[in-house]
């Protein structure tokens, strides 16, 4: 059974993509693909560095689930440049009120 599709994105960068669905659920999804991360060292470690941030920076949301779909430059980022630009989208949606 397929998922219903994407909402509109709220930010969108070379590095990544963020999606934000109202569901009710407190969940962070993050979509690292094989196509562009062929090993899955590297998919996981990319997947660990998302919701670390999320959890140092405190951007879990009482209701709704944030989607990252991370594309190959990310893995360039070094990890403070990657919080900012996360923590950045975030609030930056939170603030808009997504």
């Amino acid at each position: 059974m397929r998922s219903p599709p994407l909402p509109k994105h709220f930010h969108t960068s070379k590095n990544l993509r963020i999606f934000f669905i109202n569901d009710g659920a407190r969940e962070l999804r993050i979509v690292a693909s094989k196509k562009f991360f062929k090993l899955a060292v590297t998919r996981n470690k990319i997947k660990r560095q998302v919701k670390e941030i999320f959890k140092n920076n405190n951007l879990f949301l009482t209701k709704g689930s944030f989607v990252f779909i991370v594309y190959k430059p990310f893995v360039e980022l070094s990890f403070k440049d990657a919080s900012v630009e996360i923590v950045n989208a975030v609030k930056l949606s939170i603030h808009n009120k997504v």
